[in-house]
């Protein structure tokens, strides 16, 4: 598992779709989430605020209360086809309880609730969603020696 953080929540130009752009802690590696505008926008004003909304204080409350255990931390752990897949992690007198949760609400619970984020190397490495700065790096210089006849058919 690696543990990562968000880096920036903005609007993919070439697909004309919200993404959320998560970092490796201890690898250069870059995995982005494309999601609805609704989404990305929860997302967006928790990570500027850095405060925690009413709903996830209660879905807190609420796993207190009735698992009688604790939020730990989320992972987004598979790809099928395009869409991502999360968990949310709790814990019950030593017991983890997985619950399945669509990515943006994870992330946008784990932000809320200051817990980790994690992803699933392994089954995410599959599909080349990880993203290394010299990819990145090597696509710009690639950019900067494309003129605009080149796209000419």
């Amino acid at each position: 598992m690696l543990e990562v953080n968000i880096i920036n929540v903005g609007m993919d130009v070439e697909l004309n779709t919200p993404v959320v752009i998560l970092e490796g802690k201890e690898r250069n590696k870059k995995l982005p989430i494309w999601m609805n505008l609704r989404e990305a926008k929860k997302i967006a004003s928790i990570w500027k605020s850095k405060n925690s909304s009413l709903l996830y204080d209660l879905i807190e409350s609420l796993v207190k209360k009735f698992i009688k255990g604790k939020v730990k931390k989320v992972i987004i752990n598979d790809l099928e086809g395009n869409i991502y897949h999360a968990k949310v992690l709790t814990e019950k007198n030593n017991e983890i309880i997985e619950i399945d949760a669509r990515p943006s609400d994870a992330i946008a619970l784990a932000l809320a609730l200051r817990i980790p984020i994690y992803i699933d190397e392994v089954k995410l490495s599959i599909a080349d969603g990880l993203i290394s700065d010299e990819e990145i790096e090597e696509f710009r210089k690639k950019l900067e020696h494309i003129k605009p006849e080149d796209f000419i058919l």
